[in-house]
């Protein structure tokens, strides 16, 4: 089994990145490409559009700078690697994208910035080790 390509979800947590590091390591040694991809979640119930603009905002201002450090340290390093932020649901997304681009793996935490302290992999990860079809690496934090 080849692997060209790596998918890392990354919300910017002590779990997501450690998975982007191991991620990184594994790109090393198999000379794959990454991709670290950040799903902005939307509100589910908003009362105007400029709350939800107002949560891509913020969410943007958090991620860029985090996506910049990621993608010079990468370059620095010899990793081919480029970073990504789309908005929905980040179970849906990352496997969707997953999928739709033909990744051979995926890399996860298992707790993401919302994570419960007492859980021992958070529910996105759970959900994506369950539904996705590509294989997923759950990293521990």
């Amino acid at each position: 089994m080849e692997m060209n390509k790596i998918l890392v979800g990354f919300d910017g947590s002590p779990s997501s990145k450690k998975a982007l590091e191991h991620a990184k390591s594994l790109s090393a040694k198999l000379n794959s490409s990454v991709t670290v991809l950040t799903v902005v979640r939307l509100p589910d119930f908003s009362s105007s559009m400029d709350e939800v603009s107002e949560v891509m905002d913020e969410a943007e201002k958090r991620i860029v700078p985090m996506h910049k450090e990621i993608a010079e340290s990468a370059q620095k390093e010899g990793i081919k690697l480029q970073t990504l932020i789309i908005h929905g649901h980040p179970v849906e997304k990352i496997i969707d994208y997953a999928q739709e681009n033909g990744f051979d793996l995926i890399v996860i935490g298992t707790r993401g910035v919302g994570g419960f302290k007492k859980l021992v992999i958070g529910s996105v990860a759970q959900k994506v080790v369950s539904y996705s079809k590509v294989p997923v690496m759950v990293v521990k934090e």
